[in-house]
């Protein structure tokens, strides 16, 4: 298969991504030991063998589901299941452009078409399979890194797949700026799904012999997403068994099916680190302090014995567990043949350090924000909840719009546009600017209005309530307002509506007055 003109070749794409999972390479000790302790279910750094116990080292549940209610909190507040998390606006600058009016459209026509593409937009997310995939993103994302990968699909009704990629067999590449551009996974796929996981695949004859002889024998797998500055476009391509040739070569345009996005990133550093990271050495120490209080306590109530013995005892051959009997030569002066032994103090200071600990995990994965086996919430406290988490993962919010959503959105506009279910929309800020309105962004907006609201205050009592109308732009606070809500546009005045309600209510007020400085009709009165 020939290579497009600004890939490479095969070598040169091998090159790339030996150097990328070498880099990988040097995280696999941290991630096994974290996904061990948070996430065993998706531990795959030491085995991948189907059915292994995934929990036996595992003495205390705290960290699953701290890192579990996490998870959840976090798509709630960042894509909630269902529900239209972002919104298109048309940006400053057309807005700008059309204030000259040489476009024939207004402002508020290019809102309410925007609005309809994105209904469309959020139709498709939500029948997809978006909401499961998104959840054991989140699970990923809060150790440090998250994969998602979009493809398209042959369904009218669903032409999107969602697909969380586990963080083995993953490595990558980041551009200029610190944004990861180029992908590469390896894996082994059955030889019969080779054709229908990859259109178009050309099978050589070694692997076509494979097919038709023994179709579930596993093949290896290299796949590379990878995006060429020059083309600026993102090429797929692929090799099997090592062959010295592509098997596979796809153009995605200007997205790319995969979607990485990162917690919180150190500088050199391509991989995320999250929370669930940072209170490792916190979830060790409870898991080791755990498996000690259990120990204790079953030797507690078995106990351990010492018997007399006139033989010499061999420490080393000693067996410290509830209900041994340990041969000794005598027990004390008056030598019974068997007395129990001492096993120390009580469990209350143990107990202690593991409250403590349990706290400090509940802490780093905002666990303590609300008891998830309490009542109902009331309005006011989900808001105060979120703008809680809000405060706490201001700056990772920032990132995961950048490196997650958008990118989902672009990808998932790109599908759309390109089977004609849509109206061409570019999401590159210079036409189309994306607005969150998810519950934690809508806690930061109300931060925004909690701020406006303290400056008119301020200017109340310090300058004057008659100040307000001079100093600031009154007409305009009830579209302000409701875009920091996330108020629907038809509910929204336009701007010819909104002069057409000033006039009337202007008109209204001056008939009022007129009337109040006639004389009363005496004539009338009689």
């Amino acid at each position: 298969m020939k290579s497009p003109k600004y890939l490479g070749s095969v070598n040169d794409m091998k090159t790339r991504e030996k150097r990328a999972f070498d880099t990988q390479a040097m995280w696999h000790d941290q991630l096994s030991d974290v996904y061990e302790y948070f996430l065993p279910q998706r531990n795959l750094f030491e085995t991948e063998n189907t059915g292994q116990k995934k929990m036996d080292r595992i003495f205390d549940s705290t960290s699953l589901t701290s890192i579990q209610q996490a998870a959840s909190k976090l798509q709630e507040n960042i894509a909630p299941i269902q529900a239209r998390w972002a919104a298109f606006q048309p940006s400053n600058e057309v807005l700008e452009l059309l204030k000259t009016g040489e476009f024939g459209v207004t402002e508020e026509q290019i809102r309410e078409n925007l609005d309809k593409q994105g209904e469309i937009v959020f139709d498709y997310i939500n029948r997809s399979n978006f909401g499961t995939q998104f959840y054991e993103a989140a699970l990923d994302l809060l150790i440090g890194t998250a994969t998602l990968r979009i493809d398209e699909t042959d369904d009218e009704m669903n032409p999107i797949v969602f697909h969380c990629i586990p963080q083995k067999g993953i490595a990558f590449e980041e551009g200029p700026f610190g944004n990861i551009e180029t992908h590469w996974r390896r894996f082994n796929v059955k030889a019969r799904l080779l054709e229908r996981m990859w259109r178009g695949i050309e099978i050589s004859q070694t692997i076509r012999s494979l097919i038709d002889n023994s179709p579930d024998s596993d093949v290896s797998v290299s796949e590379g997403v990878v995006f060429e500055p020059k083309a600026k476009k993102y090429y797929g391509c692929l090799w099997v068994n090592n062959e010295d040739r592509f098997s596979w070569i796809e153009d995605f345009g200007e997205t790319s099916p995969w979607v990485t996005g990162r917690y919180t990133k150190v500088a050199g550093e391509v991989r995320g680190r999250g929370p669930a990271m940072q209170c490792l050495p916190d979830v060790r120490s409870l898991n080791k302090a755990k498996e000690f209080v259990l120990q204790k306590a079953a030797i507690d109530l078995a106990g351990m014995y010492t018997a007399t013995d006139d033989g010499v005892t061999n420490p080393y051959n000693l067996t410290i567990a509830p209900g041994v009997v340990i041969p000794v030569g005598s027990n004390n002066t008056s030598n019974p043949s068997i007395m129990r032994l001492d096993t120390g103090t009580s469990l209350g200071l143990a107990q202690f350090e593991i409250t403590e600990l349990q706290n400090s995990i509940k802490l780093a994965l905002f666990n303590d924000l609300r008891d998830p086996a309490g009542p109902v919430r009331t309005a006011t406290e989900i808001a105060i909840e979120s703008r809680e988490l809000a405060k706490r993962i201001g700056s990772a919010f920032g990132r995961l719009q950048t490196e997650v959503l958008i990118p989902i959105l672009k990808r998932v506009v790109a599908i759309l546009t390109r089977r004609g279910l849509i109206m061409p929309i570019q999401l590159d800020g210079r036409d189309v600017d994306v607005k969150f309105p998810s519950p934690l962004a809508r806690a930061q907006d109300g931060e925004d209005l909690l701020s406006l609201q303290q400056a008119i205050q301020f200017v109340a009592n310090n300058a004057g309530p008659e100040l307000i109308a001079t100093s600031f732009k009154i007409e305009d606070f009830g579209s302000y307002v409701a875009r920091k809500t996330g108020m629907a546009s038809e509910l929204v005045r336009s701007n010819a509506e909104k002069q057409q309600a000033i006039q009337a209510g202007a008109e209204a007020s001056a008939a009022q007055q007129q009337m109040s400085q006639q004389p009363p009709n005496l004539q009338a009165v009689e």
